[in-house]
């Protein structure tokens, strides 16, 4: 079960940071600056596997520029875009934000964070488990070759549930195969009549459950598949020894934000961006 939560600046820092832990694949680091965290990924270039993350800085404005500055080096040195990304609460200084935008940073993204403070919904609804004849859920199999075909699944709901672009499908793939494979990851298909429809994945670490790649097809939007998904993994979770289980939503999704609010979920702090250097 789910501690009580006090939503501060020091649930918001944990949050983060967890997520980043979650994220780092095999060759992937996150440095702790003193005053910041440095997610790196060494082979791939994408923003997001590199990025500041919840940096204390100077709030004298020479002060703040001078170590901005550095920040923007130290990318430099990595080749990579300069890309920070502030707290939901407690930034220092807090205008961060704001300072960032003036010196040329650019919103790639924003999402809000959201926490699980009431399990009891999600625990309901996962128990009562699919209520359509021929829906079923399934979890990944630890080994090939029901893993291979599990993962392909896997890649057509959320290939289709998020738009991807068709040249990044095998990434989805080879992603699915890679969680299957680790012990503190797990999937959660759910099928209608053999089809895969929607998917939710978990990771559990260090006492806490990061939930991310929740989505439905388009044409089975609308029919609840995705809240008995992420409320089954927030059991799993739960039954896993998780004292927390968070995720992150977009902004502009408002449909989605609702749903994980009736799940139990609540919003912490304000809307984060995901910060480029322009």
């Amino acid at each position: 079960m789910v501690a009580p939560v006090s939503i501060d600046d020091a649930l918001a820092r944990r949050l983060v940071l967890h997520e980043a832990r979650v994220q780092q694949a095999p060759g992937r680091e996150l440095r702790d600056l003193g005053d910041a965290w440095l997610l790196h990924d060494p082979f791939d270039t994408e923003p997001f596997w590199n990025r500041m993350l919840a940096p204390a800085w100077p709030v004298q404005p020479a002060a703040f520029d001078r170590r901005l500055d550095e920040a923007i080096t130290l990318f430099a040195t990595l080749g990579r875009m300069p890309h920070i990304r502030p707290l939901p609460l407690g930034n220092r200084p807090a205008d961060l934000g704001a300072r960032l935008f003036a010196s040329g940073f650019l919103a790639l993204g924003t999402d809000r964070r959201m926490v699980l403070v009431d399990p009891r919904p999600s625990l309901d609804l996962a128990r009562r488990g699919p209520v359509v004849p021929g829906t079923r859920i399934v979890r990944a199999p630890r080994e090939a070759p029901g893993l291979d075909a599990f993962a392909t699944a896997v890649s057509l709901v959320l290939a289709e549930s998020f738009s991807v672009e068709r040249r990044r499908v095998a990434a989805l793939e080879v992603d699915a195969i890679g969680c299957g494979g680790r012990p503190e990851c797990e999937i959660v298909l759910l099928e209608v009549h053999g089809e895969p429809v929607a998917a939710a994945r978990r990771v559990t670490i260090d006492g806490g459950t990061y939930l991310s790649s929740i989505g439905t097809r388009p044409g089975w939007q609308g029919q609840g598949h995705a809240s008995l998904v992420t409320a089954t993994a927030v059991a799993d979770a739960l039954a896993a020894g998780s004292v927390f289980v968070h995720l992150a939503v977009e902004v502009d999704n408002q449909r989605a934000t609702r749903l994980y609010e009736r799940l139990g979920f609540v919003v912490v702090g304000e809307p984060v961006p995901d910060l480029l250097l322009a």
